[in-house]
């Protein structure tokens, strides 16, 4: 079996990466319902100010923390809803989807998007005003703010709106939006994966991971193409992806995030020499040279969501295995001069 085919398995397993916080349900369990949970889905500012998700009696709260004090209450979801992906759009103002998510049949494979309500909302983080940004049936996963063009980036599975959805026959639509008006404008559907990642830069591009045989894909490619990072302006149409990992690189990229002069991301070490468990690791990538540095040696297959407030600052997501206490995921703070490393308590 090729060692795509065991990556693919590997991430199964886990429950995969593009959908790992979409599918928290699963593992923020009964056993955790006298404490709040952190779901996993967070972001964090320049300040380091943070806006994170917590989950208790199926009911899920987005909250605000500032300089590690007492969380502010912002938002809590309706029963048995979702909230994925908040974001700081500025210094005042949040964004964040709201779902009903998947509904299951069988198992958390066996599950169902066309029928589910998606919102997006924007929030004020001073008079707590909440706005609508955009509704849909479907699931919206992921949102981004591109402030070079003030515009809003989703992926969803799915998704429609003003007509009647419509129960999918077989497989799936994953596509990525502009948001406009109120409305979801299919920008790019040319991958069997979500994409993920997502990031605005300086001068208003999106950058995102994709396997390398999008919109050119068959069954057969899926277990040899490879996860890169692309580059694209979502305003132009037909979208243009342009490369900007490295393309002689064998090994999937799993999670990124710009830092001073590059990229920092999470590849696999041992890819042609997998023995049975694969090495996670992060890895600088320089921009300049294109060349790998050396890896930061965290050595953790969990570590997810990556974020760099600032040049030095790294902050990231680890899935834990053992659900310590009911939590699943833990949020840390690496200092990448120091290597030193600490758990940020997102329910203080």
């Amino acid at each position: 079996m090729t060692n795509k085919k065991m990556l693919l398995l590997s991430l199964i397993a886990l429950t995969g990466s593009c959908f790992l916080f979409m599918t928290v349900g699963f593992f923020v369990t009964s056993s955790q319902e006298t404490e709040p949970a952190f779901t996993g889905a967070y972001d964090v500012n320049a300040k380091e100010d943070l806006l994170v998700v917590t989950k208790k009696d199926n009911v899920e709260t987005l909250s605000f923390q500032k300089n590690n004090d007492h969380n502010v209450t912002l938002f809590d979801s309706d029963l048995d809803a979702y909230l994925y992906s908040p974001i700081f759009v500025d210094d005042h103002t949040a964004a964040f989807i709201e779902t009903t998510g998947y509904e299951y049949r069988d198992n958390q494979y066996d599950r169902i998007a066309e029928f589910a309500y998606s919102t997006i909302y924007s929030l004020d983080l001073i008079t707590n005003e909440r706005k609508v940004i955009a509704k849909a049936r479907g699931v919206l996963l992921d949102l981004v703010y591109i402030p070079a063009k003030e515009q809003f980036i989703a992926t969803g599975e799915d998704v429609s709106q003003n007509v009647e959805p419509q129960k999918v026959k077989s497989g799936s639509h994953s596509a990525l939006y502009l948001i406009e008006d109120g409305l979801l404008a299919e920008i790019y559907n040319g991958s069997y994966m979500t994409p993920s990642s997502m990031q605005a830069t300086e001068d208003g591009t999106l950058m995102l991971i994709l396997p390398d045989d999008q919109s050119n894909w068959t069954v057969d490619t899926m277990y040899e193409a490879v996860e890169r990072i692309y580059e694209t302006d979502p305003t132009e149409q037909p979208l243009q992806l342009e490369l900007v990992s490295n393309p002689d690189k064998i090994e999937p990229i799993t999670d990124f995030v710009q830092v001073e002069d590059g990229l920092l991301y999470q590849t696999i070490l041992n890819y042609e020499d997998y023995d049975g468990v694969f090495d996670y690791d992060l890895v600088p990538f320089s921009l300049v040279n294109r060349e790998e540095g050396k890896r930061l040696g965290l050595n953790e297959n969990g570590i997810e969501y990556l974020r760099a407030p600032g040049n030095d600052i790294l902050y990231y997501v680890n899935r834990t295995q053992a659900y310590r206490g009911g939590n699943a995921f833990s949020l840390h703070r690496y200092e990448l001069e120091t290597g030193t490393i600490d758990e940020i308590n997102v329910t203080p």
